[in-house]
């Protein structure tokens, strides 16, 4: 993030902004997993539907992690989790880019 994050009202600010696109990349991730099994056949598929529903739980657990970083945004655990949140979260939206790839090599 490009804010200021020792700051509380810029640490709030940033997670009650994270944590809607958290929820709705989890739906997302999600719902291209039904659209996946629905279409698609063979093994690259497997592994794609198999990435997407490990980003969908990294993005419902940096839901939950937001939620207990907003609680704590005055005390030193909220830096940790913020470091956290932003780790996972990067983590879930390039696992979300590989499945992408993956499926991009199922139609080529």
């Amino acid at each position: 993030m490009l804010k200021n994050l020792k700051d509380p009202r810029e640490a709030r600010d940033a997670m009650f902004s994270l944590l809607p696109t958290s929820g709705t990349l989890a739906g997302i991730s999600i719902g291209l997993v039904g659209v996946i099994n629905s279409g698609l056949k063979g093994n690259v598929t497997t592994i794609a539907d198999d990435v997407l529903l490990v980003a969908a739980l990294g993005f419902l657990f940096v839901c939950y992690m937001i939620f207990f970083a907003i609680r704590h945004v005055d005390t030193k655990v909220a830096s940790g989790l913020m470091h956290m949140i932003d780790i996972i979260f990067l983590f879930s939206m390039t696992l979300v880019v590989f499945s992408g790839f993956i499926v991009a090599y199922e139609f080529i």
